[in-house]
């Protein structure tokens, strides 16, 4: 291998991430330019920013999050270099990863993406089952031929050309517990449901249930969650409750008991 490795930058999005950053950011000291943009972060997140990536690396911007496709499509647009990495604040690029992507960079002709898998830590292990890994998602690509698409959930880059595959993979610290777990299923839940409804898709609670039992066996058994022990069943049996919360949050949109768009107020222990 010779010759000068093309430029990378590697981009996120962020927004309260001010535990999370530092290990991530730490990952990606070989990129060459970081791009980090923000969604209106309350805590340390841009402090912490300006502190762990040298000024002449970091490209640091503020924009008031709308949804994942956008915020990460301004994102590349500001990276200057050929390659692009685009990584979020609770994953982990891993030194066999790193070692790849540079080894990719130095022979790459006709790619212009890689598929890069991901591995997700869950109550205490790393879940190599559960439909959770490998997760392969395009993460490395050069710079103008991809763009974010997808709904407001689940946004995926679409390349332009051939796409490889790298074997090392992302560590993923996706949820700090179960209560995190649950908020993020309740909002996730709520944006799809309200994706499906523009789309026309219909439900009802039966329909709502048959989702959840069928998730359910599709991960514990069909994805072989069991071998992954009892984080195994954690995921199964959350996994099934966010297919039921997506449909019958569909199917309460339908009859005009919640408007698209409305949030819940919880309200606090004094009111």
């Amino acid at each position: 291998m010779s010759g000068h490795r093309p430029g990378l930058t590697a981009c996120l999005i962020v927004l309260n991430e001010e535990e999370r950053l530092p290990r991530c950011l730490a990952a990606l000291a070989f990129a060459d330019e970081i791009v980090i943009v923000d969604g209106g972060s309350k805590d340390r997140t841009l402090q912490i920013s300006r502190k762990l990536v040298p000024s002449q690396k970091l490209k640091l911007f503020k924009r008031p999050f709308d949804d994942f496709v956008q915020q990460k499509n301004f994102a590349i647009s500001k990276a200057r270099h050929e390659w692009i990495l685009v990584v979020d604040a609770d994953e982990v690029v891993t030194d066999g990863l790193r070692i790849e992507i540079t080894q990719s960079l130095h022979s790459a002709e006709g790619d212009a993406g890689y598929r890069v898998p991901r591995m997700t830590f869950y109550l205490g292990k790393w879940i190599r089952h559960c439909g959770w890994y490998p997760d392969y998602n395009v993460r490395l690509f050069r710079n103008g031929l991809a763009r974010f698409e997808g709904g407001t959930v689940h946004e995926r880059a679409s390349v332009q050309g051939s796409v490889g595959t790298l074997k090392a993979h992302l560590e993923h610290y996706s949820y700090r517990n179960i209560s995190d777990h649950l908020i993020r299923i309740d909002l996730y839940s709520t944006l799809i449901a309200e994706d499906k409804f523009k789309r026309g898709n219909w439900s009802s609670p039966f329909l709502a249930l048959y989702k959840s039992v069928s998730k359910f066996l599709l991960i514990y058994i069909w994805k072989r969650g069991f071998l992954d022990g009892r984080a195994g069943f954690v995921v199964a049996i959350l996994g099934a409750y966010y297919n039921f919360l997506k449909y019958i949050k569909l199917w309460e949109i339908l009859k005009g008991f919640r408007k698209p768009g409305e949030r819940v107020r919880i309200p606090r222990a004094t009111d």
